[in-house]
């Protein structure tokens, strides 16, 4: 094959020609792969669940509507109730993962206050729901820490005398089965036992704040201090 070049014949060999066309017939066929899966593939972008507004990361369709699926929700712990008070920056009812240990119960709780008996409790102690736990002072005679075990413990079984309330070692889920009482008003009554000592008669919860004669009428034939 000749060819002129600025006024000048090169000779060009056959093999050089078909290896020459050989190459850009593979060159336009990358091309044209290159070009047909480009228009194929996605985009990556970002889409919201609009249900819990966490973003995903995302191929979307440039060719086709393709509907929006979402990654399937983990769900969280399991979620106990507990109330800590005495020498306690923050005495409060906290809703803590199951399994939790009273150590876990006090850093959420803003640590010890000035003046705790620390070695007078079980930090390692396991938690249980309706739990309440009073964290005593040095100078206190009373070192009891547990002042109502929950529903897993014993003292949060304390139904006796004829199916009757003992409202002196009942636990918030026993005084939630009276007539009117809540959880808030349980744990009133059970502050107050634990500031001011037991109960001497059934009339004497209506010294908790919240209970008066119309509730006590209410609960009075189903509750004991036995």
């Amino acid at each position: 094959m000749k060819i002129r070049f600025f006024g000048r014949i090169i000779i060009i060999p056959p093999w050089l020609k078909y290896t020459f066309i050989g190459v850009l017939l593979v060159a336009l066929s990358v091309a044209g792969f290159l070009i047909t899966k480009q228009a194929k593939s996605g985009v990556v972008g970002t889409v919201t669940n609009p249900e819990n507004g966490r973003s995903y990361v995302r191929e979307t369709s440039q060719q086709t509507s393709v509907p929006l699926t979402f990654p399937p929700e983990t769900p969280g712990p399991e979620m106990i109730t507990v109330y800590i008070v005495g020498a306690i920056e923050k005495s409060d009812v906290y809703d803590i993962p199951a399994g939790s240990i009273l150590n876990d119960l006090v850093k959420l709780a803003g640590g010890f206050s000035e003046g705790a008996d620390k070695e007078a409790i079980n930090l390692a102690s396991a938690l249980s729901n309706g739990m309440m736990v009073r964290i005593p002072f040095i100078g206190d005679k009373d070192k009891r820490w547990v002042v109502d075990e929950g529903t897993s413990g014993s003292s949060g079984h304390s139904i006796s005398n004829g199916g009757l309330v003992n409202i002196n070692t009942a636990g918030v889920a026993e005084l939630c089965t009276l007539p009117g009482v809540g959880e808030s008003t349980a744990l009133k009554i059970i502050s107050y036992r634990t500031e001011n000592g037991a109960f001497a008669d059934i009339t004497d919860i209506m010294k908790v704040g919240g209970i008066k004669s119309a509730r006590f009428n209410e609960i009075k034939n189903f509750i004991t201090v036995g």
